[in-house]
């Protein structure tokens, strides 16, 4: 192995084909990255270089990359049928939690296995229960918060073989309640899986015994605390004191003063869990400063399956490329996550009285009441052929954040989304399907759009194929149980107002997309606009009409009004500063924006520099102002996970986006529903506080031609970044080549350990609650691991040459109140001139110009 490289959680692969293991070492991400780069991505906290798996021969050669996700995965192993399980860190937007994925060895068909949309927030350390015992089909995983409990959470076992997620059974023969749970018959003494204190103590790295006692050898650490600086069992705490240690609402201030501290370091022990007999048998405890974990039973099991690499296609291999299906995009889960829970009134077209429409499933697999009735919708005929609301898909990739780089997180801005390029776009058939090659290897998001440009939904995850790979989807978010919706009789009904050339070239089991594609291959490639002109109707029989065209592009439109007369993206990067400001400034005659929205006290769109650095315009549309106490005149305050957090307003353009709640961003978004004239998916709150222009204003929903409003809505469905390219000369980025790692851990890092670590500046995880509900918008995680926490203070720094004051790792801590919320703060947390911001000052000053 390399000294530069680490490598962690191997697993034997079967039949002496080598191992999988984590890494850092990117063999091939690293090389790949996104506008011809070649650097280490760093994670979406923007703290270490990713883990991905990795696989190796048994001789320790042939290193081959197979995972590529932008956060780290982790705990590989081998299930019985072959398959690599292993649990993901999803990080994209608000989305931030470890779920349990699956892939074949060749890193093929990788896909989630469990907790996309479960209870709780991290499945690690997952594997197989005896495949022979009573629990057989089931995983046995830790399940914990995504911090702060030293990798410790519940026992808890998954029956991943009859759900897809808690409470989404496979069948109708299923309990429709189920999924997981703590295998602890006493409700009143299972453990904590979420933060704060677990009065009964935690687990970690469970391994299951295939000995047909369905027992688990574990790490197990009892609930110990410091009570006036001795450490005591939580068992002796009053109930008093259990609560207040327990309260992660409360002041982080407070939680420091208290005399009980939850601040024992970690003494787990080896024990034996039998869930028939409901004991805990010690096995092997630590000397003291000391603990185990990760136990392995030295006991014989069957060998898994020697699963054979998946059959490629050898053309796209040497293309770099791999194909992506999607049979419809109508089959979407019981939540209708691209179904009408995302659409409004303003996606029915004149005559149309619903978007999708519906009819009872015919699968006995399937358990949802109705489902998209793909025979009517792709039947000319039939007037809801013409009333479908999804009309292309926008493929984008990451844009990773270098290693070694500071300035980062000037230059993405108020968002919780890291970089993105926009790839292209693909054509979505009348059934609902696409189909369209994608760069291998490589981080990829899809987003289905309407035909105005905007996506129904935010992908908070990452996807990925392997050179030469074809991999097909049922739908966007479906149930992942039963047979594909478009497939059997419904994808092989050709209905009569089909052009019959179309029709008679239809082959048995393929999608309209699939159709297509096979006759003219270059629809495969994504395109850099959204054209669409309407192939299968055949509008010479009566009463049938083809689909609306659609052409939005940035220029060459069929009326010259439409298009850009101000910078367009080149290769699928879109900055404010170069192609959102403009927009603003750009001369209307009497409608131009910052002839009336120049005033700092109502709405400023000019380019002119905020204290931030960034343009005025830019913070007035991400960021909401304060909710003013009518009593106080003060702005009002709330408490989220122990910090003082200001209660704001809902912002003009809504960044926010998790597996709770993840629409599209442009159509949640008050401004695009002002600037298009449409009551979309803003909702009262951002009416409320942003009402329509009044009468006597320039119509809005005209302001902007049909590229600029393109343009707009990519802008804000990538996450609303300032810049999304890191290597931009105008964007801050640059690389570290003075400032001292070793100066940091021995001066900076304690000083950063002693005040922003200790109150608000930790890793908190999303889970299935509403955006906004909790305290996740810091980006700025220290977790006490000397080279993470030195990436991301980088990530704070953005001059080592002049005004060293203005980095945000200074600016910030010397400034009252901060955070902003902490309204009665008197002192600052880091004085100007103090001992210890000087100290921070003269490490940033050693980076030289």
């Amino acid at each position: 192995s390399s000294t530069d490289d680490d490598d962690v959680d191997p697993a034997y692969l079967p039949a002496g084909r080598g191992f999988v293991f984590s890494s850092n070492r990117q063999t091939k991400s690293k090389i790949n990255q996104a506008l011809g780069h070649t650097y280490f991505a760093l994670d979406e906290y923007e703290r270490e270089r990713v883990f991905n798996l990795h696989t190796m021969d048994a001789q320790g050669g042939n290193i081959t990359q197979i995972s590529f996700n932008q956060s780290h995965d982790r705990n590989p192993v081998v299930r019985p049928n072959g398959d690599i399980m292993f649990s993901r860190w999803d990080h994209v937007g608000g989305r931030n939690h470890f779920k349990v994925f699956r892939a074949k060895p060749d890193g093929t068909d990788l896909f989630v296995l469990y907790g996309a949309h479960s209870e709780g927030n991290s499945f690690l350390h997952p594997r197989d229960m005896d495949p022979s015992g009573k629990y057989a089909g089931q995983l046995a995983t830790d399940l914990m918060p995504l911090s702060r409990t030293h990798e410790g959470g519940a026992l808890v076992f998954v029956d991943a073989a009859n759900y897809s997620e808690q409470n989404t059974p496979a069948n109708a023969g299923v309990p429709t309640q189920g999924g997981q749970i703590q295998p602890i018959t006493d409700r009143e003494k299972i453990l904590n899986l979420n933060g704060g204190l677990s009065q009964y103590g935690r687990v970690t790295t469970p391994y299951p015994l295939w000995d047909g006692t369905d027992r688990v050898l574990l790490a197990f650490r009892p609930c110990e605390v410091t009570k006036n600086g001795v450490v005591v069992a939580c068992a002796t705490l009053t109930q008093a004191e259990l609560d207040r240690v327990s309260d992660e609402n409360r002041l982080a201030a407070d939680a420091a003063a208290d005399a009980v501290q939850d601040n024992v370091p970690p003494t787990y022990a080896i024990y034996m869990f039998d869930p028939a007999l409901q004991t805990w048998r010690i096995v092997a405890a630590p000397p003291a400063g000391f603990m185990y974990t990760d136990p392995i039973p030295l006991q014989a099991r069957a060998e898994p399956n020697a699963t054979d690499p998946t059959n490629v296609d050898a053309t796209l291999a040497a293309q770099g490329k791999g194909l992506l299906e999607v049979r419809s995009v109508y089959d979407t889960d019981g939540l209708g996550r691209m179904g009408d829970a995302v659409l409004t009134a303003a996606d029915l077209p004149a005559g149309c009285t619903t978007a999708i429409a519906k009819t009872a499933p015919t699968d006995p697999l399937d358990l949802r009441a109705q489902v998209a009735d793909l025979k009517r919708m792709k039947d000319p005929a039939d007037a809801a052929y013409g009333c479908a609301p999804a009309r292309f898909v926008r493929a984008v990739r990451a844009v990773a954040p270098p290693s070694s780089m500071m300035g980062l997180r000037s230059a993405i801005g108020e968002t919780e989304f890291e970089m993105q390029q926009i790839l292209g776009y693909a054509p979505i058939e009348p059934d609902g399907s696409f189909k369209l090659a994608v760069p291998a290897d490589t981080p990829i998001a899809l987003a289905v759009i309407d035909d105005q440009g905007r996506a129904f939904q935010t992908h908070t995850n990452w996807i990925q194929v392997r050179p030469g790979e074809r991999r097909t989807c049922d739908g966007c978010h479906s149930p992942r149980r039963g047979g594909a919706l478009n497939s059997g009789t419904v994808v092989n009904t050709m209905p009569a107002a089909l052009k019959p050339a179309m029709a008679s070239a239809h082959q048995s089991g393929e999608t309209m997309a699939a159709t297509r594609a096979r006759l003219d291959a270059s629809v495969l490639d994504l395109a850099p606009d959204m054209v669409y002109t309407d192939l299968w109707a055949d509008t010479t029989q009566p009463g049938v009409t083809a689909r609306s065209a659609v052409t939005l592009r940035y220029s060459g439109n069929a009326n010259p009004a439409d298009d850009l007369v101000t910078a367009a993206p080149v290769n699928g990067i879109v900055n404010y500063p170069e192609h959102i400001q403009p927009l603003w400034t750009r001369n209307r005659g009497s409608n131009t924006c910052t002839d009336c929205h120049s005033d700092p006290a109502k709405l400023d769109l000019s380019a002119t520099p905020a204290g931030s650095g960034r343009v005025a315009s830019y913070e007035e549309l991400l960021i909401g102002d304060p909710v003013i106490d009518p009593q106080t005149g003060l702005p009002q305050v709330r408490i989220e996970e122990g910090v003082p957090v200001i209660v704001r307003q809902a912002a003009l353009v809504d960044t926010m986006a998790s597996e709770g709640e993840a629409l599209g961003l442009a159509r949640k978004s008050r401004l695009v529903e002002i600037l298009f004239g449409q009551t979309l998916m803003a909702g009262s709150s951002a009416l409320a506080t942003h009402p329509n222009p009044p009468v006597s204003a320039p119509n809005h929903a005209t302001m902007l031609n049909a590229a600029e409003k393109r343009l707009l809505a990519e802008w804000i469905d990538l996450g609303g970044k300032y810049y999304n390219d890191p290597f931009n000369g105008s964007a801050g980025v640059r690389a570290v080549t003075a400032l001292s790692q070793a100066t940091f851990e021995a001066q900076v890092f304690p000083i950063l350990r002693t005040t922003c670590a200790a109150g608000c500046h930790q890793a908190i995880g999303s889970t299935n609650t509403p955006a906004g509900t909790s305290f996740r918008q810091n980006r700025f995680v220290l977790t006490g691991d000397p080279e993470g926490d030195y990436g991301v203070t980088l990530s704070m720094i953005s001059n080592t040459c002049s005004n060293i004051a203005n980095n945000y790792l200074l600016q910030r801590p010397s400034t009252v109140p901060h955070p902003a919320g902490a309204v009665g703060q008197t002192s600052a947390v880091l004085p100007v001139g103090s001992a210890d911001y000087n100290k921070i000052l003269a490490w940033i000053a050693t980076g030289g110009c």
